[in-house]
């Protein structure tokens, strides 16, 4: 589980890039729930990181959900056409109950 807050923008790309880096390397394959409750901004730097590590996940066979989204986030998503792309749930335990229902996920 990683829980990111604040402006997902260029300052905070490296430290989220090492975040999940750290986070896909978990477990084989890589399955993330993704808090995103506290995310204020997101500019097109931090989307493309978050889309990265969905994308890696689901190369893996694994698979990253994101829940929480707050309005801002959702709003952000949308205007940008990605609200379809990243999987979003409500809450974590209807994330993990998402990822718990992933081939290859722990028991």
């Amino acid at each position: 589980m990683v829980e990111v807050s604040g402006a997902l923008d260029l300052d905070a790309c490296d430290e989220l890039r090492a975040r999940l880096g750290r986070a896909l390397a978990l477990h084989d394959p890589p399955l993330i729930a993704l808090g995103v409750g506290g995310v204020t901004s997101a500019d097109s730097f931090g989307l493309t990181v978050l889309l990265a590590a969905d994308r890696h996940a689901r190369s893996s066979g694994g698979r990253m959900v994101a829940y929480a989204a707050g309005l801002t986030l959702r709003k952000t998503l949308r205007d940008r056409a990605l609200d379809g792309v990243l999987d979003l749930r409500p809450s974590l335990a209807e994330a993990l109950r998402t990822l718990r229902e992933h081939p290859g996920a722990w028991a």
